[in-house]
């Protein structure tokens, strides 16, 4: 009988001193991630106080506080005629033939050289599965 076998759950490593966690969430964001929330509760400090100064009501009015003047008239808009895309004709593949393979051959991509081809249609040896005798 197999006994089942118990996960462990995953433990991360959170160094609030240095506003680190095993996750990288924390350093990516500068917000605190669910481990870092989780320590913060345990040891009863705010999680609030590892939120990055960005993030605070402060800086956002402070990205809005500048007034916006769209140009009313479409006749002073500029012209605008797509992107501009130039393909590079070195990524092209050839249209024919067949693709050329990257990978390294080794001595079990080597053909067996007496080794007589057996009919995959009656596997019999001395012929092929085109011109089998046996094939109606």
């Amino acid at each position: 009988m197999v006994t089942p076998q118990r996960r462990r759950p995953m433990s991360f490593t959170v160094k609030l001193n240095e506003w680190w966690c095993d996750c990288g969430e924390f350093q990516a964001l500068m917000l605190p991630c669910a481990h870092v929330m989780a320590v913060c509760s345990y040891s009863h400090l705010n999680f609030s106080m590892f939120v990055a100064p960005v993030y605070t009501l402060h800086n956002i009015f402070k990205a809005y506080e500048t007034q916006f003047h769209p140009i009313q008239n479409q006749d002073y808009w500029s012209p605008y005629t797509g992107p501009n895309l130039i393909p590079n004709p070195d990524l092209r593949r050839s249209e024919s033939g067949r693709l050329v393979t990257t990978r390294i051959h080794n001595q079990m991509d080597e053909p067996i050289s007496n080794r007589l081809k057996k009919c995959t249609y009656c596997c019999n040896e001395g012929h092929n599965r085109g011109n089998c005798p046996y094939k109606q």
